[in-house]
């Protein structure tokens, strides 16, 4: 009798009791961790207890917005946001360079794991029929991705940083898969309109910061100081709240062919403006950083984009003046940014293009001796200077480093077999996206070339510089991007020839 009475607040409807009591467990949940947070937080700094204040107040909100398709719209906006904020903390870190030095958690983790929640609680009261909806080809990349780097553990001489680094890689699975499941396309519109949001803010805070020549004291949200370069006279690079000057160029490699793609595409002209706004303030962003790779290439990608999105559309009068318009305010920013641009390129760099190429050729010989499965994800600082045959590896003198250029560093750690599982979701998205990119409307079309010449551009950066395994924020990024060419690939397929 008494269990009867205290359950007389469940409603009678079986679906919305069934809810409640949902939600009820969620409730119970979120209060057990808030006191395991607070007991554990009482020393750390105020960082670390900013993210997971974020993600504890995060959590009422959404359970307090009852309408499905705002409560999915603010996960997904709120995922998208969160992505070049570099606002993290660390467990189980161990001094390291290269990869995962520690199990990171950063809010863009948090909001994947909040997605998560949403979307298995949306399949159990039967608002969706499944968690996940992946794309074949795509997803079995990124499963092959997980599973091929594990073989390196054979000569892995530090075994717990493969494990940390493989945790790195499952939660960029994970994330492939979430944006792989937005089976509605006002949701991927919703996540690139952010991310163009972000685009914009950190081309006013890179331009800020380099005007200013300081920080913006935006540390909280990862703002990191500024790296002084000379060109002739010494230049402040810019930070964004990414992380390092590069890191902060790789993002913006990846989404301006993105922003251009939807400059040009056919959609109303406000919507054409905001990118083409958003784009160009993208490029000032990219200069601001004074990466060279980055700045390379530039002309491949947002080339690939205008021949993909124009084609023979070039020739109507209406892409013609758009191409116009477009090309008259990048020659005006090339104008002022020439002198820059020049000085980077012919002034001195204290030798660090020049040692790329020994520290490549001490990576290869290390190769040579481990061509099958590498010396052990994530093990390279450590066996650089043990296993190199060349004696260049000493360039680093008193520090450990990686090499500068992705592709032979990820050969290096997993061997022949582990560098072809991370090109794989490279390469097949690239293709999916290109190949289902003439079967979709105007703006689906943009965002899958676009996201794939972006891809494209980071692997040739990858030629001489780390890349994106530095970062957690441009791994998530770029993985996101992936599952989205994949929502967009299943949405419109390849129609086959009549």
């Amino acid at each position: 009798m008494r269990l009867s009475a205290a359950l007389n607040w469940l409603p009678d409807d079986p679906a919305r009791r069934h809810r409640q009591l949902i939600e009820l467990g969620i409730a119970v949940l979120l209060g057990l961790l808030a006191a395991t947070v607070a007991k554990v937080l009482g020393g750390s700094s105020n960082k670390v207890i900013a993210v997971v204040m974020f993600g504890v107040l995060a959590a009422p909100v959404v359970l307090w917005v009852r309408d499905p398709q705002l409560l999915a719209s603010l996960t997904v906006a709120g995922l998208a946001f969160t992505v070049p904020l570099n606002l993290d903390f660390n467990l189980f870190y161990r001094p390291h360079v290269g990869g995962a030095p520690s199990i990171t958690v950063n809010l863009t983790l948090l909001m994947l794991i909040a997605f998560y929640v949403l979307w298995i609680y949306r399949m159990t009261v039967g608002l969706q029929p499944a968690v996940l909806t992946l794309h074949r080809p795509i997803a079995w990349s990124g499963f092959a991705l997980l599973v091929v780097p594990l073989f390196s553990l054979i000569n892995a001489s530090h075994v717990d940083l493969v494990w940390m680094e493989w945790f790195r890689l499952f939660c960029m699975v994970a994330a492939m898969f979430a944006l792989m499941s937005l089976q509605s396309e006002r949701l991927l519109r919703l996540w690139i309109t952010i991310l163009s949001v972000q685009v914009f803010i950190q081309a006013c805070l890179a331009a800020a910061q380099y005007g200013l020549k300081r920080s913006l004291g935006l540390s909280m949200f990862g703002e990191e100081a500024l790296v002084q370069q000379d060109i002739g006279h010494v230049v402040n690079r810019a930070t964004g709240t990414v992380g390092h000057p590069n890191v902060l160029s790789y993002f913006f490699e990846i989404l301006l062919p993105v922003m251009l793609a939807l400059a040009l595409a056919r959609q109303p002209v406000h919507r054409r403006l905001w990118f083409g706004l958003v784009f160009v303030a993208g490029i000032g962003g990219i200069l601001t950083t004074l990466s060279r790779g980055s700045w390379l290439t530039l002309p491949v990608s947002l080339g690939v984009v205008f021949l993909m999105t124009y084609g023979h559309r070039i020739v109507r009068v209406k892409a013609a003046a758009t191409a116009f318009l477009l090309g008259c305010g990048l020659l005006v920013a090339l104008y002022f940014a020439y002198p820059t641009i020049e000085k980077r390129f012919t002034h001195t760099d204290y030798k660090s293009a020049g040692s790329r190429m020994p520290l490549n050729r001490a990576a290869w010989s290390i190769i040579e001796q481990f061509p099958v499965v590498g010396v052990g994800l994530n093990n390279f600082a450590e066996n650089f200077k043990r296993y190199d045959k060349t004696g260049f590896s000493r360039i680093f003198r008193g520090y450990r480093h990686v090499v500068h250029n992705l592709h032979l560093w990820i050969w290096t750690e997993t061997g022949t077999l582990g560098l072809l599982a991370y090109l794989a979701p490279f390469l097949v998205t690239i293709w999916v996206g290109w190949r289902h990119a003439p079967h979709a409307p105007p703006v689906p079309r943009a965002i899958m070339v676009g996201t794939a010449a972006g891809l494209l551009a980071h692997l040739m950066h990858g030629m001489v510089d780390p890349g994106f395994r530095v970062s957690l924020t441009v791994s998530f990024l770029i993985f996101t991007s992936m599952g989205v060419v994949g929502a967009l690939a299943m949405r419109y397929p390849v129609r086959a020839r009549q």
